[in-house]
């Protein structure tokens, strides 16, 4: 994969190789992620989707330039991070108060955001709410954070809290084997290949006694108490001021007009539909690559 990529970029193109696990200290715990290439290098601040883990982004990051410096985070409540305290719960907001502990920990001023799903949805509030900290916004497969139309939001969010009620205590299950974790993995998540699937199990699953369990927490099933509305959406939108940069799958399950709705709102963007599924990026890397180091 990696040949095809550099063939594709041309011969300045190096890709990365180098990756350290980190974490970063945050009241309740920690959050954890991993770093690929050289501090001294361009930052860029990968945020995975929902239920998924750092390890989403272990085939695309490797396929990139080596003039980048690449933090993959969990968030909290997947992989390693510490899940959030008894009582609270997962939303957009808390979220952005994640990022501002993850900045201030790499002591970062200025960065690119690389970001899937959920994590394009956050990655839009943060661009539009501190856009004097980023420089450039990819967007794999998502860009808003949850919306519905205003009239839809009060069932929405009883759901929500029906959802949170029911998780809160739930006791998690405990599988036989790790491989009964991967075979749930793909049951749960039809876009995901097998290599996929192990590669996100890796972090996201943990050995226990009579088995192993997925670390991720129970509650982000109730996710998320916090919709936004359609023209609040557009808001945000319209206030990013650095270039974004979207990527589509041509097996998208995202509304088409929606997508092409916003991405109408933000003054610099550009749109590319790629063949693949939600999870393109992981099963097909060396597709989404190209694209990644050109915008980049």
């Amino acid at each position: 994969m990696a040949n095809e990529a550099d063939h594709r970029k041309g011969d300045r193109l190096s890709c990365m190789k180098t990756v350290a696990e980190i974490s970063i200290d945050v009241p309740w715990g920690q959050i954890s992620g991993k770093a690929w290439g050289s501090s001294n290098g361009r930052p860029v601040l990968a945020l995975h989707g929902w239920l998924d883990n750092a390890g989403s982004f272990d085939k695309l990051i490797p396929l990139l330039s080596s003039d980048l410096y690449v933090v993959a985070i969990d968030w909290p409540g997947h992989g390693l991070s510490s899940p959030r305290p008894a009582g609270d719960y997962y939303h957009a907001i808390s979220m952005l108060s994640d990022l501002r502990y993850v900045i201030d920990g790499l002591g970062w001023k200025r960065f690119s955001l690389l970001s899937h799903s959920m994590g394009a949805g956050v990655a839009t509030l943060l661009a539009s709410s501190v856009p004097e900290y980023v420089e450039k916004m990819v967007a794999l497969e998502g860009l808003s954070p949850y919306a519905a139309d205003a009239k839809f939001l009060p069932k929405v969010t009883a759901r929500s809290l029906e959802g949170l009620e029911k998780f809160e205590n739930k006791a998690r299950k405990v599988y036989p084997s790790q491989e009964a974790c991967i075979a749930r993995f793909m049951e749960g998540n039809k876009d995901l290949t097998l290599e996929s699937a192990k590669i996100l199990s890796i972090r996201g699953t943990a050995p226990v006694e009579n088995g192993y369990v997925f670390t991720r927490d129970l509650r982000l099933k109730s996710m998320t108490f916090v919709y936004y509305s359609i023209e609040m959406v557009e808001s945000f939108m319209k206030a990013i001021q650095c270039p974004v940069y979207v990527v589509r799958a041509s097996d998208s399950f995202l509304p088409k007009d929606r997508l092409e709705k916003f991405m109408k709102c933000i003054k610099m963007v550009e749109g590319v539909t790629v063949a693949g599924n939600h999870h393109v990026h992981l099963n097909n890397a060396d597709i989404v690559a190209p694209i990644v180091n050109k915008w980049l």
